[in-house]
């Protein structure tokens, strides 16, 4: 009898120890699994008419974008947790047209904070390349000191050199419920796997120039925040 309670536990043990090991084989370093909360602001009126599949009036989209990645984002084995990434940009105004894969745009200026590493880096781009697999006509990358602050009354971000910086004011759209925010939902956000619907507000937000990017500055224009996933099996390298 003590010979097979012995037997049994060995056994446990074993397929234990196999549970382990088949856990370690398919463990995250080949998938990436992202949340990251965004305060976004651009040159379209309140809000965004390409997301409609419609054309602006003017020459859109100039941007200030801002990602802070939540705690537990990773790309495979790197951990992505409070990193923040600011995107300038200029969409080129004719997104509305071909919203999909490779599709042509004008510039981008990626700044990095200068608290994430090199690893780290690479990773963020790549959750970049997943979510916004567009062709830049000009694309660069800096960094700087990024600062990223999120409550319900507003939104604001700044980098220390002052190069760019965006507000979102909260109270200032027209809304029933004033503790709650004025939202849109169900509605795609670039290529990302879900998001937790557009929180629209207005924005007050600049841009210095930097590496020939042309300087831009907007008050009261389209802005949001935004928590989006993104989430799947790593793709091949190119």
């Amino acid at each position: 009898m003590r010979f097979r309670v012995k037997a049994l536990i060995v056994s446990a043990m074993f397929v234990t120890g196999l549970a382990i090991l088949g856990a370690g084989n398919t463990g995250r370093s080949g998938t990436y699994d992202v949340t990251v909360d965004t305060i976004e602001g651009c040159s379209c009126p309140l809000f965004c008419t390409c997301y409609f599949g419609a054309s602006a009036d003017e020459h859109m989209c100039e941007a200030n974008n801002v990602y802070k990645f939540r705690k537990g984002s990773h790309w495979g084995d790197v951990d992505l947790s409070d990193q923040i990434v600011w995107l300038n940009l200029d969409l080129g105004g004719e997104w509305h047209k071909n919203p999909g894969p490779g599709m042509a745009t004008e510039w981008a200026l990626v700044t990095f904070d200068k608290k994430t590493n090199p690893a780290q880096r690479e990773a963020i781009g790549k959750v970049l390349g997943v979510v916004f697999p567009v062709k830049w006509k000009k694309f660069s990358t800096r960094e700087d000191d990024l600062t990223f602050h999120d409550d319900a009354k507003g939104s604001h971000a700044a980098m220390a050199s002052g190069l760019a910086e965006i507000s979102l004011d909260k109270s200032a759209t027209n809304r029933p419920d004033k503790d709650a925010p004025a939202s849109i939902k169900n509605l795609q956000y670039w290529f990302s796997t879900s998001n937790d619907g557009f929180n629209l507000a207005y924005s007050t937000h600049h841009f210095n120039g930097a590496d020939g990017d042309p300087k831009f500055s907007y008050e009261k224009r389209n802005g949001f925040t935004i928590a989006w996933k993104a989430k799947g099996d790593i793709p091949p390298a190119k």
